[in-house]
This record gives structure tokens, C-alpha cells and sequence, in this order.
């Protein structure tokens, strides 16, 4: 296990680890947003309230996840690196950044486009989570752009996992806003398999297909990311070069 876990430190090993992995991933990504998706728009019944309009859901939940896992992996790195000085942790948190953010960005448009035909509008600055999930957005652009204020490029990785960390505070107020306060944004939607009265498997089925695709989606991107920043951080390294050159590696 723990030579697992010094592989996956070691920017060179993991380049070589993840080779294949991105072509799985990226597979697996494919196949599960393809069924997902035919499955949730042509399949899935219409609400008995809101029609057709509910199908949003299926983006616009995953992606909520995606918002809030992503920051939760950007704040673990961003503690490994400030305790340990681990690089790669460094590198993961620097390449999760613009995923969560465009993250983010789906879920408050998907939001708007849902709350017009539900609310009559498409924003109210009073919703808590409408408001925090803004806020969201501002932490990832923040945590991206100060760590290019920097000319020191320690300097920024410190000072933005700083940031991270101090953002962190802001997730269970997305998640919680619901029952904290008032709002008019709906309670989180339990699909589960034992309230099958509420949500038909024909329901929910397509929503977990979808959602586990974005969690396929997320890791190939994030690995196509920081297989591209190991390269860049790496690019004076005799490995990089060889692997360019086409000449062969030594351990």
C-alpha cells in the first residue's frame, strides 16, 4: 500500500501509471453518459408536476456533485501539500481548479434554465444556495487566478491552498442552506431504490448511469490535466526528454 502511495507521489510514476488509464476512463465515461443520457431524455417518464422540464435534473445534479467532490479532492491537496510538501498533491489541485469552476458554471446555468419554467424566474439573489453556489464559482476563479499573481510559483501554490482550505467553509452552506433557511430552492431529491413510490427505478436508474459519468468524466479530464502539468513542471527532467526523444527510460 504504501509503495502504491509513493508511486502515485512521484510525478514520473505516475505519468507511467496512468498511460492506460486515461483510455479506460475515457471509455467508461463514454459508455455511461451515452446510455445515461438516451436513457434519461427518451426513456425516463415525464414528472407529474413539472413535465418535461425536470429532466435538467440529470446534468444538473451530477454536475452539483462534481462541484462539491472536486473542491473536497482541491482542499485534501491543498493540506498534503501544506504539511508535507507533496508535489504531486500540488499538481492535482492546480488541474482540479478549472474543472470544478466550469462545474460550477453548469450547475447555476442548468439551475437557471430549470428555475424559469419552475419559479417564473431565473435568479433570486434572497436563495441561499442559489446565492453561495455563486459564491463557489468566485472561490475556484480566485483560487485559479492567485496562484498566477505570483512570480514565485511556490509562493502562489501556497498562498492558493490556503485559500482552498479557507473556502472549504463555504460547501456546507451549499449543502445545508435548505434546511437552514427559508429558500426557494427545493430540498436534494432522494433517489433511492427504497422510496420507489417517489422515484421509479425508471427515474432514478438514469440518474445514477449519469451521475457515475460524471465521475468518469471528472478523473479522465483531471488526469489528462495533470499528466499535461507534469510534463510542463517536468520539461528540463532527462525522463521527459527521453520520453520526446523516443529513446528508452531507465528506472
Amino acid at each position: 500500500m504504501m509503495n502504491w502511495l509513493y508511486q502515485l507521489a512521484s510525478p514520473k510514476l505516475f505519468y507511467a501509471m496512468t498511460n492506460r488509464l486515461v483510455v479506460w476512463l475515457a471509455v467508461i465515461c463514454t459508455v455511461l453518459f451515452t446510455i445515461g443520457v438516451i436513457w434519461a431524455l427518451l426513456f425516463a417518464p415525464p414528472d407529474y408536476q413539472m413535465g418535461h422540464n425536470y429532466r435538467i435534473i440529470y446534468i444538473h445534479v451530477p454536475a452539483a456533485g462534481l462541484m462539491e467532490g472536486c473542491y473536497y479532492l482541491m482542499s485534501l491537496m491543498a493540506f498534503s501539500y501544506l504539511m508535507w510538501q507533496i508535489k504531486m498533491a500540488d499538481i492535482v489541485a492546480e488541474a482540479a481548479a478549472p474543472i470544478g469552476a466550469m462545474a460550477t458554471a453548469l450547475v447555476l446555468v442548468s439551475g437557471a434554465l430549470w428555475g424559469k419554467p419552475t419559479w417564473g424566474t431565473y435568479w433570486i439573489w434572497g436563495d441561499a444556495r442559489l446565492t453561495s453556489s455563486l459564491i463557489m464559482l468566485f472561490i475556484y476563479i480566485g483560487i485559479i487566478l492567485l496562484r498566477e499573481a505570483f512570480e514565485s510559483p511556490e509562493s502562489g501554490a501556497k498562498v492558493s491552498a490556503v485559500l482552498t482550505l479557507v473556502g472549504l467553509v463555504n460547501i456546507p452552506i451549499i449543502k445545508y442552506s435548505v434546511e437552514w433557511w427559508a429558500v426557494l430552492h427545493q430540498p436534494a431529491s432522494q433517489l433511492s431504490m427504497r422510496d420507489t413510490a417517489a422515484n421509479p427505478p425508471e427515474i432514478w436508474v438514469p440518474a445514477f448511469i449519469v451521475g457515475f459519468g460524471m465521475i468518469a468524466f471528472f478523473f479522465w479530464v483531471l488526469t489528462l490535466r495533470v499528466r499535461n502539468e507534469i510534463l510542463f513542471r517536468e520539461r528540463k527532467a532527462q525522463w521527459v526528454r527521453q520520453l520526446f526523444d523516443g529513446s528508452p527510460q531507465h528506472a
